[in-house]
This record gives C-alpha cells, sequence and structure tokens, in this order.
C-alpha cells in the first residue's frame, strides 16, 4: 500500500501496489508512476535527491577542492 496525495483533487489517496504502473531508476532518484484512483491519470512520485541538490552538491566540492589546489600551490 502506498499513501499519495493526487495533485489534481488535493486528496490523499491509499493507493494499492498493483496501481504501481513503472518503476524507473535515475542516478537521482526513484520515479513511480502511479494511477491515481481519485481522478484517473498516472501520476508520477519521485523519491531520493533532487537533481538541482545533487548539482549543488557537485559545485561545492569542485569549489572546496579547487580552494585547497589553491592553498597548496606556493606563490
Amino acid at each position: 500500500m502506498l499513501l499519495i496525495t493526487c495533485p489534481a483533487t488535493r486528496t490523499d489517496e491509499l493507493v494499492s501496489d498493483r496501481r504501481i504502473r513503472s518503476v524507473t531508476n535515475h542516478p537521482t532518484h526513484i520515479a513511480l508512476h502511479v494511477d491515481c484512483p481519485a481522478c484517473g491519470t498516472v501520476h508520477v512520485y519521485r523519491t531520493g535527491r533532487r537533481w538541482t541538490a545533487t548539482q549543488a552538491a557537485r559545485a561545492a566540492s569542485v569549489t572546496a577542492a579547487a580552494r585547497r589546489a589553491e592553498r597548496s600551490v606556493p606563490a
């Protein structure tokens, strides 16, 4: 069972596992395509970190590595 919020009706719905149409594994998240019993359409629910958060973390680590490299090079 899965508890989802329908974006069309803004209601919470308890959905059985057989209503999950597909599961897609991405590098940054897992996407569930679920048939909604409230409105009858398929909604996508993502789990895990978002892509922008991953990009921000990578940018911060690259910036930190560049600063360390600048400090280690003698002038």
